[in-house]
């Protein structure tokens, strides 16, 4: 027999001598809490060791990884041997029948199989192989990442993926740059010591990117030493403010599942999750389960990120996602927290809260940096590296002296030094002799130099950059540039231009990049910024682009907008190019909405794909026209009550924006929808408010979610909720997806809206729906266990049935949601209430082979043998669905096999 070959049949040893140990002690009944314990030992050996044999068998592992598990498991031959001697003396003390017997059993019991020094030796077995496999385990979950399954279940979560940003600091980074920071003995306590948490301060520019990715480079190296692989966890994020996907709490949380939650609990819980994955992408709650089993995981996690003054502030998205992250990691004691940011105020109040150390980014270790960046930078270049040893000190003496402590500065400076014509030493000290002082007139200098003729489409341009709600690609940027909102709205096609022209009066303020990987395209020596690998844009620098369609545009730094939206550039010759977001927002807004009336009038057939060819900002306009107007600042609404009563208009923004492909459907096949419903639908409170205002129904009926108030609760606007309520919705009106507001909400999770709608006398036993029942099993079905608590004191009943999966315990079990079940449980529910999908909540369990689940329902009495349902029996369904831990649960509970005939005739009746 080969290596491998031994390996499997020694760990087949094992599984059968678990079996027979648990099969053993499964013969004996209401045994005490230290056999129980004993008995989850064996069990969690057992499941280790299918694991590894099943790897071994298919083959799923690389050379090196297998051999690392075949010899941790010849490690344990003789310990599983010796279990083989214990359990064949075990197998003497079956359990009796009969009074007499039984009787005599009670005392051989408490002599032998159960006695506490035996129990010790027994569990001191176990846990010897569970020693000694444990390495294996970590060489298999390492494997995880690799494989096929964890690729899909990647895809479908859809994270942002903070590596890219990774990479491009590191392109810019330069050996031995921020040494000083790791070698400092605040660093060090927090890598190694008790430190726990640590905030890395500094102004805009000063390179705390590039610092961020030197620290995760150093984390890295520590959690993949032979000592610490498998135990040290490192989750990496880079706020980014050009990037959508990379600004909110839930977009944290989404990248760090998909780094951390490939070991044990949490991966299974993932993969029960994208098993179940038919109604989209996971929540908030669930993803903090997960995260908070990958946690429970590890020894310790290092969690860093970067640029936390990137998340924004409209909306309230940068509190959320601080209020959010401090309950995160104060409530799990092997993280630590390392975060860089400009000294904001709401993130230092946070970073108070949680007590963390910080470290400001000094300017004299940073002007060091700087110094090596800057003869760097000049040895890349073709021209700047043949000047002579006398000029290149000059440059590097006086930018890394003026510097102030910023690359971003030291960077433009470079970028200057570049166009030059002659790069004769007097006119390099002529430029030298005439640095801006300091960022912001940098920045003056920019856009004052930006020709008289040009400005107006220069400040359009920079508009639609800085608040576009994606990036915009640079053919949807040329687009942009011939809309006009004022009056009443038109769309040059006429003068449509080469956009590389417009981009090049805005050189050193902008970037472009690709769409798919987020590559450059230009030279990257020309790219110093301080957020991610894109190259600036100067006048001499952009190379002819074979396809706009597939290029997009961003703002160069972080530190333009910052200085674009500040006070201090009102105060400067720069003053014509102030951005006010509300204003900016507004103006967007109108071009929209502008450009989507235009192309209604410019289509004679709504065709889709072939209109957004021909008019390259429809898609952008359509998904987006109403994030703008919530936006906005207060004005005339006009536009956007036309918007919402014309056929035309309505027509051309919902066939172009599929988050209403439903609604398309109803409008044009179930009769007119009120301007209302659409009005909550986009979140327009107060295009909401003018047309109630002007007689509109409130409780007018159509569309997807029957009439606006359940819209505006699907959407989770409170605000419009409370509009809509104080103006006569009805609060318990039927129809629609949800059935009712209530229920709407109840799925959701609004709790704030749920408190709402009760206070307002909505019924929590309303009417049932053929979906979700009522508000009580919705909540439920999505596991809100707050809102499952609110409603239940609010008076839902328990035991209302109806619905896909007729009851709210039913309904919890699908998914697994064990908080809901035991609350459930411990309010009364009836754990073999019959009907639904799957007969039972057992059964329900069963299916999504959720173990915590289906312990609870056995230990609250769940009958093991009910029948019905898609599968007949919770056997039959774990079975089917191959969760061979819950089949073996089941057994244990007394579980019987149905025979395949009688399956079949049962299922026919």
């Amino acid at each position: 027999m080969d290596v491998a070959g031994s390996a499997v049949g020694i760990a087949s040893l094992g599984i059968t001598v678990c079996q027979g140990l648990l099969s053993y002690i499964d013969s004996w009944k209401d045994y005490g809490s230290d056999v129980t314990y004993t008995r989850c030992l064996i069990a969690d050996l057992q499941d280790t060791l299918v694991l590894l044999e099943d790897n071994l068998k298919v083959g799923g592992l690389d050379p090196k990884r297998a051999a690392r598990v075949i010899s941790c498991l010849q490690s344990c031959k003789d310990s599983l041997s010796d279990l083989r001697v214990k359990l064949d003396e075990l197998q003497k003390y079956r359990e009796p029948e009969g009074l007499r017997q039984k009787a005599r059993a009670e005392v051989q019991k408490a002599v032998y199989p159960f006695r506490k020094d035996n129990l010790t030796k027994l569990r001191g077995n176990v846990a010897d192989v569970h020693e000694r496999l444990k390495f294996a385990i970590q060489v298999l979950q390492l494997s995880v990442q690799q494989s096929d399954r964890w690729r899909r279940i990647v895809d479908w979560l859809s994270a942002p993926d903070p590596w890219t940003n990774h990479r491009s600091a590191r392109e810019r980074h330069e050996p031995h740059t921020g040494d000083w920071l790791l070698q400092s003995p605040i660093y060090l306590d927090w890598k190694v010591g008790e430190k726990r948490h640590l905030w890395i301060c500094g102004k805009a520019g000063c390179g705390k990117t590039v610092l961020s990715s030197t620290m995760i480079e150093d984390i890295k190296q520590l959690c993949d030493t032979d000592e610490n692989l498998g135990r040290f966890g490192l989750g990496a994020f880079y706020f980014t403010f050009s990037d959508k996907q990379k600004q909110s709490y839930e977009d944290l949380l989404r990248s760090l599942v998909e780094q951390l939650a490939w070991k044990q609990d949490s991966y299974s819980r993932l993969q029960q999750a994208f098993d179940n994955a038919s109604r989209g992408r996971l929540g908030k709650d669930e993803l903090e389960k997960i995260l908070d089993l990958s946690f429970q995981a590890y020894d310790r996690v290092f969690i860093t990120l970067d640029a936390l003054d990137e998340s924004p502030e409209e909306n309230d998205i940068r509190q959320k996602m601080l209020k959010q992250l401090e309950k995160l990691v104060q409530n799990a004691f092997n993280v630590k927290l390392l975060a860089t940011s400009r000294e904001v105020r709401d993130i230092q109040e946070s970073m108070g809260m949680l007590k963390a150390e910080r470290i400001n980014v000094a300017d004299s270790e940073v002007d060091k940096d700087i110094r090596k960046y800057v003869v760097s930078e000049l040895s890349k270049d073709r021209r700047l590296s043949r000047l002579s040893d006398k000029t290149t000190s000059l440059i590097e003496d006086t930018l890394s002296a003026r510097a102030d402590g910023m690359f971003r500065w030291a960077h433009c400076q470079i970028q200057e030094l570049k166009k030059l014509k002659s790069t004769k030493p007097k006119y390099i000290e002529d430029v030298l002799r005439t640095l801006p002082k300091t960022l912001d007139e940098t920045y003056d200098r920019m856009l004052c130099a930006i020709e008289e003729r040009y400005r107006p489409e220069a400040l359009t341009l920079l508009r639609w950059i800085t608040y576009s709600k994606v990036p915009l690609t640079l053919e949807e940027l040329a687009e942009a540039a011939i809309v006009d909102p004022s009056g009443e709205g038109t769309v040059d096609i006429d003068n449509r231009g080469d956009i590389e022209d417009s981009l090049d009066i805005l050189s050193g303020l902008v970037m472009v990049y690709g769409a798919d990987d987020g590559h450059m395209t230009d030279d990257p020596s020309n790219n110093t910024d301080d957020s991610e690998d894109l190259p600036i844009l100067t006048s001499d620098a952009i190379a002819p682009l074979e396809d706009d369609s597939n290029l997009m545009v961003r703002l160069a730094h972080f530190s333009v907008k910052e200085y674009l939206e500040s006070e201090r550039i009102l105060e400067s010759i720069a003053k014509g190019f102030y951005l006010d977001a509300a204003n900016e927002h507004r103006f967007l807004a109108q071009s929209c909405m502008t450009y989507l009336m235009y192309c209604s009038d410019d289509m004679t057939e709504v065709s889709g794909w072939e209109d957004q060819r021909a008019h390259p900002l429809l898609k952008y306009s359509a998904e987006s026209w109403y994030y703008h107007v919530s936006l906005q600042a207060d004005g005339d609404l006009r536009r956007e009550v036309q918007m919402l009563t014309t056929h035309r208009f309505m027509s051309c923004w919902l066939f172009n924006d599929l988050s209403f492909c439903v609604d398309i459907m109803l409008l044009y096949f179930s009769g007119p929808v009120q301007a209302i419903y659409f009005a909550s639908c986009a979140g327009l409170g107060k295009v909401a408010e003018l047309l109630l205002a002007r007689g509109a129904n409130v409780n007018a009926q159509g569309g997807k979610c029957g009439h606006a108030l359940q819209a505006a609760c699907d959407r989770g606007n409170i605000d419009l909720v409370e509009l809509l309520l104080e103006s006569g919705a009805d609060v318990n009106a039927q129809g629609g997806y949800y059935g009712s507001a209530l229920t709407a909400a109840s799925f959701k999770g609004y709790i704030d809206i749920v408190e709402l709608l009760l206070r307002k006398g909505a019924k929590p036993n309303g009417p049932g729906h053929k979906t979700f029942g009522n508000a009580l099993q919705a909540a439920s079905l999505e596991g809100h266990v707050n809102v499952v608590e609110l409603l239940m004191v609010k008076g839902a009943d328990l035991h209302a049935q109806g619905g896909r999966y007729n009851n709210a315990l039913h309904a919890a079990s699908v998914e697994g949601y064990a908080e809901v079940v035991e609350l459930l449980l411990r309010s009364g529910a009836n754990v073999n209430a019959q009907g639904g999908e799957y007969g039972n909540a057992l059964q329900a369990a069963a299916v999504g082979g959720h173990r915590k689940v289906v312990s609870g329902l056995l230990i609250a009495g769940a009958n093991v043998n009910a029948q019905g349902g898609d599968y007949g029996t919770a056997l039959q369904a774990a079975k089917c669905e191959k969760h061979e831990e819950i089949v073996n649960m089941l057994l244990a509970a007394g579980a019987v096999p149905m025979e395949d005939d009688q399956l079949s005739n049962e299922s026919e009746e």
